[in-house]
């Protein structure tokens, strides 16, 4: 785990998600100017735009990864002209180091009208959850990491992409379902529900194995399972066992922060706690909230005062 100490501001009010209005905080409405928020994914790309104390969500951009899209320049580019943003803010997968979020957002600024402020997606979740005030987020989405600041020190753990971590996350649910769809087949364990869910889902088990293995970098072909395979959790012991195995996973990756910072509140954000057998039993564990609003929301709010909050995460 690579854990750094930075100041964390207090907490301001935030706009809410789903809602056109961004609340009667004095923060919210002294942000000026046309504020676009970028939230990359594995799956997809969330965008909304915070102009006056209205909330705006843009349509769903490709997914983002800074190790993995080769052409993210100019998918950024793209978002950012066509929601003629003011400023932008966002937080992109895959960032490891201050260093590289300064030379994408170096890369960045000369293609586009706008200030652009590049942070790593877990920064940006945890103003979107917190608002800049003290809390652990938990994010689990295609991969899965941990971040928190006690209103001092930043820690973060997880987010070692698909190879080397990301336990808990939806490829990694839907690489367990695929595995015990496999066992059963081969007879070594799994269960008929769960073979029949994958298939389902996924299509002929043999051309899945096929394209996974050529195309090993394409997360998402996996990652869409998750959902059928926690679906049927509450009737399958194999699957429940499985979304039983990640919300401890993600339970753990929050324990590590509070390890380092303290017993802070944590917040749940990403689709795999969609699923209800995650999230209760997550929540069971750590004690989770939902968070106050969505990571792209977090971004919005780091184009419109980077003073306060760039620098202030991971990257």
């Amino acid at each position: 785990m690579n854990n750094m100490a930075v100041n964390c501001d207090p907490a301001v009010s935030m706009p809410v998600t789903g809602s056109v209005t961004a609340g009667s905080g004095a923060f919210a409405g002294s942000l000026h100017g046309r504020l676009l928020g970028i939230d990359a994914g594995g799956s997809a790309t969330r965008a909304v735009v915070l102009e006056g104390g209205e909330l705006t969500e843009l349509p769903a951009a490709p997914p983002m990864n800074a190790l993995l899209t080769g052409n993210m320049l100019d998918l950024l580019r793209e978002i950012i002209r066509a929601a003629a943003a003011t400023a932008a803010g966002i937080g992109m997968p895959g960032i490891r180091s201050p260093e590289q979020a300064a030379r994408l957002t170096a890369d960045l600024r000369p293609l586009v009208d706008c200030p652009v402020h590049v942070t790593d997606d877990a920064h940006v979740a945890w103003l979107g959850a917190f608002g800049g005030a003290p809390g652990i987020v938990v994010t689990a989405g295609t991969g899965s990491i941990a971040v928190g600041c006690d209103g001092d020190r930043w820690a973060r753990a997880g987010g070692h992409g698909f190879l080397l971590g990301d336990e808990g996350s939806a490829y990694w649910i839907g690489r367990a379902g695929v595995r015990a769809a496999l066992r059963w087949r081969d007879g070594t364990g799994g269960s008929a529900l769960i073979h029949e869910t994958v298939v389902e889902a996924g299509g002929d088990l043999d051309a899945l194995v096929r394209e996974v293995h050529a195309h090993p970098a394409e997360r998402g072909r996996l990652a869409l399972l998750a959902p059928a395979v926690t679906g049927i959790a509450a009737e399958d012991d194999t699957a429940r066992r499985i979304a039983r195995r990640a919300a401890r996973h993600l339970a753990a990756l929050a324990g590590a922060v509070q390890e380092t910072i303290g017993p802070l509140p944590v917040a749940a954000a990403g689709g795999v706690f969609r699923a209800p057998a995650i999230w209760e039993r997550f929540a069971e564990l750590t004690g989770a909230i939902r968070p106050l609003a969505h990571a792209a929301v977090g971004a919005a709010l780091l184009a419109g005062a980077p003073g306060r909050f760039a620098g202030r995460g991971y990257a």
